[in-house]
């Protein structure tokens, strides 16, 4: 008989408030991941025009960081927030496998291809490293910043330990009593602050080429998968927080947003490396999730469960794994010298600046769409439940028609 992943006790009235997609959620996915395409096209091309923008550069490196960790917070709350006790061990890890795989295929072949075209240098080693997506657990510079492969999916190496740890550990926490739950959440919180330290505790294992900081500790605090997994966990506990009534329901989604946004900044321009960032945006990230949520099961809404940020969000995955092929072999890589290009070719004003920005956005968007449409999508229909179950829900969506 196969293991239930378990839904946490759930008073009546929040049970059916449990039944209203969180589209507010949807819309904060697109935000997340337009972060970190905004950090890869502004790190790239700032340099060019405001080389002694310090502050600038290092806002747009901690806008990639923030996205990052919004995704694994949402992550965490998502999951939590549409457990059910019908689902499988095995039917939750099908879904997770076809949500994340085709799509990392299909992007991982480009880049293969690319690579292979442009005569740039990919490994065996590094190419089934990130095939197998274990590559966030070697602390290898240079497997974890081949520029020329798909760097981004290292956070699904993390994503890979949060499925396969989800269905033990939400078990677990459903065990803690309601009244407990935020004793649960700082304690996590505080494990999140104590990561920095601990990561000085470890050998400096050469240097860190982004930040000139031992190699080992960055690698500890920015990529090591249980490590990252505290922000999911975290967000579990704010899911299950909101599922049991105890959330702050007075934190309004305007002010939360604003936090999130000064914590957005103050990640990248204020925080020394040293400290991570991790521990300056979890909590502002924490309550704009917990407060969104909150607005949709009110009632309410927001403009980030509007149809755009809905169809934007669900083409976020895959911007997210797109857009950076675009950064590297698209009008930014051919001209910018952090690519080996010709310094007189990089861009030297800020209309062109922008025009490579924009061209870059926009691709990423149409290739993002492509790919959601037509393999994210319908694989998903298809393959994601068990030809049975996926009947009877077609069955039941034709009679509600």
């Amino acid at each position: 008989m196969a293991t239930t992943v378990q839904a946490p006790a759930v008073p009546v009235s929040e049970a059916e408030r449990r039944k209203e997609k969180l589209h507010s959620l949807t819309g904060l996915r697109f935000i997340a991941a337009f972060l970190v395409v905004l950090c890869h096209v502004g790190i790239n091309l700032l340099p060019n025009v405001a080389k002694d923008q310090i502050f600038l550069i290092h806002v747009f490196y901690g806008f990639g960081s923030v996205g990052v960790s919004f995704f694994f917070i949402l992550s965490g709350f998502v999951l939590t927030w549409v457990a059910r006790e019908s689902d499988t061990v095995p039917q939750f890890w099908r879904r997770r496998f076809f949500k994340i795989y085709p799509n990392h295929l299909v992007t991982l072949l480009a880049a293969v291809l690319l690579a292979v075209t442009f005569a740039q240098a990919l490994s065996t080693r590094d190419t089934l490293a990130t095939l197998f997506l274990v590559h966030a657990w070697i602390p290898d510079q240079d497997l974890l910043f081949n520029l020329w492969n798909n760097t981004p999916t290292w956070s699904l190496s993390c994503e890979l330990l949060f499925y396969l740890a989800f269905p033990m550990v939400l078990n677990l926490l459903r065990r803690v009593r309601p009244e407990r739950l935020w004793r649960g959440f700082w304690f996590t919180f505080a494990a999140i602050v104590a990561v920095p330290f601990v990561a000085l505790l470890l050998p400096a294992g050469g240097t860190h080429r982004g930040t000139g900081l031992p190699w080992l500790h960055m690698w500890f605090m920015t990529f090591f998968p249980p490590v990252r997994m505290l922000e999911f966990v975290l967000g579990m506990f704010t899911a299950l927080i909101i599922i049991n009534g105890r959330w702050v329901k007075r934190w309004p989604l305007p002010v939360a947003l604003a936090v999130a946004a000064v914590g957005a900044i103050a990640a990248g321009g204020a925080t020394p490396p040293i400290a991570g960032f991790v521990m300056v945006s979890a909590l502002p990230l924490v309550f704009l999730v917990g407060a969104a949520a909150n607005r949709d099961i009110h009632g309410t809404g927001s403009a980030l469960g509007s149809r755009t940020m809905i169809f934007l969000g669900e083409i976020s995955f895959a911007l997210y794994l797109v857009h950076w092929l675009v950064v590297v072999y698209g009008w930014i890589g051919r001209h910018s010298p952090t690519w080996g290009a010709n310094p007189a070719d990089a861009p030297t004003t800020w209309g062109t600046v922008l025009t490579y920005a924009g061209l870059t956005i926009v691709t990423s968007l149409v290739l993002a769409w492509a790919l959601y449409t037509f393999v994210e999508r319908p694989i998903m229909r298809r393959w994601s439940r068990p030809a049975a179950k996926r009947d009877t829900l077609e069955a039941k969506t034709a009679d509600t028609g």
